[in-house]
């Protein structure tokens, strides 16, 4: 019974995705539909702190160039909700950790009772074994008592090495869609590309707060002008379900605690 119930635990903890990975076997991944960004679960405005408000006076010029812009009769760059820019990211870091820790430690205490209202004597009974070595012997009541109750020392030692060694590189373009301005003017955008290549799909996504100034006059920023900027990069398929674990395998690396 308890083996029923453990697997009946089991196969709930993944029947969706069970279910739905046997519905479509021997079928194409479907790409998913265009929707709004802001009605996607799990979406939330961004909120960021803001500076004091202030109030400038605005002056009328006759001439055609306005302050700002980048083209002479339009600002193509995007600025509204809604509009669309191009998102540059090109990644190319190394980051390296090597790290020795060697501690030592060494510590030895010693409790001496020379009085404990007589009752050193009869403590005795339950160690009537005297250490070799001990110190501080005495005689009570005719009795010959250690009074060295206590008597503790350790050395623990500690050395190991490790050693860290990560490359990331990336290197894409993605058109990226204006979904929030902020009070200040930066703005949050958004970004979703997927390619099918046979049976798998690759999934690309960019989000991030971006300044109006940052953006060139050909509609275009920079990764490392990008501030909370998140890229994720991944798939769906029969190549990414024999890259991952078995799903039997992936509960017990969750539940065995070793």
């Amino acid at each position: 019974m308890k083996k029923i119930c453990f697997l009946a635990i089991l196969l709930g903890l993944t029947g969706c995705n069970l279910a739905e990975k046997l519905a479509t076997v021997g079928e194409t991944p479907e790409l998913s539909q265009i929707q709004d960004p802001t009605r996607v679960k799990g979406y939330q405005p961004i909120s960021m702190p803001m500076p004091t408000a202030s109030t400038q006076a605005i002056e009328c010029s006759p001439s055609l160039w306005q302050a700002g812009s980048r083209a002479f009769f339009k600002d193509q760059r995007a600025g509204k909700i809604g509009d669309v820019i191009t998102v540059n990211i090109e990644i190319d870091q190394e980051e390296k950790i090597t790290m020795t820790p060697s501690i030592e430690r060494k510590s030895s205490g010693l409790s001496v009772v020379t009085n404990a209202l007589g009752l050193e004597s009869k403590a005795q009974k339950f160690f009537p074994k005297k250490q070799p070595g001990s110190t501080g012997s005495g005689i009570v009541d005719g009795q010959p008592v250690d009074k060295n109750w206590l008597n503790v020392s350790s050395d623990p030692k500690l050395s190991g090495s490790a050693s860290y060694d990560v490359s990331d590189k990336i290197k894409f373009k993605i058109a990226a869609t204006v979904l929030q301005i902020l009070p200040n003017g930066n703005m949050v955008i958004s970004g979703r590309q997927e390619i099918r290549l046979v049976n798998e799909i690759r999934e690309i996504q960019v989000k991030g707060i971006i300044r109006r100034e940052d953006i060139s006059s050909s509609n275009m920023i920079s990764g490392d002008k990008i501030s909370e900027l998140r890229i994720s990069y991944g798939g769906r398929g029969e190549l990414s379900d024999m890259q991952a674990f078995p799903w039997g395998q992936q509960v017990m690396n969750k539940i065995l605690p070793f």
